[in-house]
């Protein structure tokens, strides 16, 4: 988004969106005045009267001379949550399951070459590298995306890739698109995704696509975490039926939870 973009035909609503993507990407730390219009471009008088409006509107608050994200953030947050119907069983059919309810679980969605975390369930294991609500990452690099990317028609991937920049979140990452292209093509083959230490070293994420059960319903995925030294064929594979049981369960919630989960 370019805030100082005089052609824009609400730049007050631009330029009040680019400062609240600004204090998000602070992650924490609080910004000045003066901080958010050296990193947009803008008048820093022009930038003030705006963070005194958002102030108002509960979008961010005021911290001594710094601004951070506001609480009307989090309340909006949550409604959106609450209209994505499958989010709200998410965390419901993780529990109930006797592997993934132990582990790192996640629900992500694709955005262009990202993808987007809008839930995360934290089992009993101690592991939390892993990706929090609201955070993107590369779907190139993650299982996630990796498994969204599959359900696509190979052409349209590979248009989707062209002349693109690959980023790597670690030695492993895959940032070629013949190299993705041909992990997307043994995805479908088996039925999952794999972000074998792709993401993060040391770390083994496996994902399964999801697909909306009303036709306004975006295909998303989710995925498991665990430590690859813990990964053996017997665990990979009970995560793997745990996940299609709340796949299953996620794109039809007229069914009820017993049945989801088999019974069990």
């Amino acid at each position: 988004m370019n805030a100082s973009d005089p052609g824009s035909l609400v730049p007050a609503v631009t330029r009040a969106v680019a400062i609240l993507d600004t204090l998000g990407e602070a992650r924490g730390r609080h910004l000045s005045v003066s901080e958010i219009a050296r990193a947009l471009g803008l008048p820093k008088s022009s930038t003030g009267n705006l963070c005194v409006s958002l102030e108002a509107a509960g979008m961010i608050t005021r911290h001594g001379a710094g601004f951070g994200l506001g609480r009307k953030l989090v309340e909006l947050g949550g409604r959106y949550l609450s209209t994505v119907d499958q989010v709200r069983d998410f965390y419901e059919l993780c529990r109930r399951t006797a592997h993934v309810s132990r582990e790192t679980a996640r629900v992500a969605v694709l955005d262009g070459l990202d993808v987007l975390y809008l839930a995360r369930y934290d089992g009993t294991q101690p592991l939390r590298l892993t990706a929090n609500i609201g955070d993107r990452f590369p779907a190139n690099c993650t299982a996630t995306g990796k498994a969204i990317l599959s359900t696509l028609n190979p052409a349209a991937a590979e248009d989707r890739l062209r002349g693109r920049t690959l980023p790597a979140l670690s030695e492993r990452s895959l940032t070629s698109a013949p190299a993705l292209l041909d992990d997307l093509a043994r995805t479908r083959e088996r039925g999952y995704a794999i972000d074998d230490e792709e993401a993060t070293p040391g770390v083994v994420c496996l994902a399964v696509a999801v697909s909306g059960f009303r036709t306004d319903s975006a295909m998303f995925a989710i995925s498991v975490t665990v430590l690859k030294a813990r990964l053996d064929d017997e665990l990979r594979e009970a995560l793997l039926a745990d996940l299609r049981t709340i796949a299953a369960g996620m794109e039809n919630p007229m069914l009820p939870p017993g049945a989801r989960l088999g019974g069990g």
